[in-house]
């Protein structure tokens, strides 16, 4: 399992613990990842997401029927995975939203947030699209913390900044209430969905 930021790897550490299932912090965009020797096993990415449709909400689970580039390559999810993350999403009490997600370069925002729903996507992150070089199956579940109906600001595409700027101080109040437990319900579902994998 691999989660970008260090909330989101503590919090898949833990819930994969003594399942013998590694959790790797990535860093956003894959900056400090270097992928193992081949044959790869499945990379499962796991955190949080934007979501893009205006009818999804902050807390909602969605697991990534595909993963495009921005630049449009479309790369298909392993469906036995798709099938087993719905499953840990049930698991754990929540129906995932199952659809598209863009690999974006930067915090989807605003205009673009729109734009991406139209055409057809439910959720942007940072990282799934970039694994299929691995030739590895993929799967993501994600877990939407902002979203059309409560959006942060494009700045927090360089949080350290971001958090220190006093206009962004409501933003920064609301993310340390809500990302938390965001991670650890993607985390949760994500552990769940592997006992169902292993049946």
């Amino acid at each position: 399992m691999l989660a970008a930021t260090g909330l989101e790897w503590r919090a898949a550490r833990r819930a994969l613990a003594g399942t013998g299932v590694e959790a790797v912090r990535c860093g956003v965009g894959l900056r400090s990842w270097e992928p193992p020797s081949p044959p790869l096993p499945a990379l499962i990415t796991c955190g949080l997401a934007g979501g893009l449709r205006a009818d999804l909400r902050p807390g909602t689970v969605v697991v990534a029927s595909s993963v495009a580039y921005e630049e449009g390559e479309w790369v298909a999810c392993d469906p036995r995975w798709v099938d087993a993350l719905v499953a840990g999403a049930r698991a754990c009490g929540h129906e995932a939203v199952v659809g598209p997600m863009v690999t974006a370069h930067h915090l989807v925002a605003g205009a673009a947030r729109n734009a991406w729903a139209e055409r057809g996507f439910v959720a942007a992150e940072m990282e799934t699209a970039l694994l299929a070089s691995t030739g590895a199956p993929l799967g993501s579940l994600r877990v939407v913390l902002d979203a059309p109906s409560r959006e942060m600001s494009a700045r927090w595409s360089r949080p350290a900044l971001a958090a220190l700027d006093p206009r962004r101080g409501g933003e920064t109040l609301w993310l340390a209430a809500r990302a938390p437990g965001c991670a650890r319900l993607a985390a949760r579902c994500v552990a769940r969905g592997l006992e169902r994998w292993t049946r």
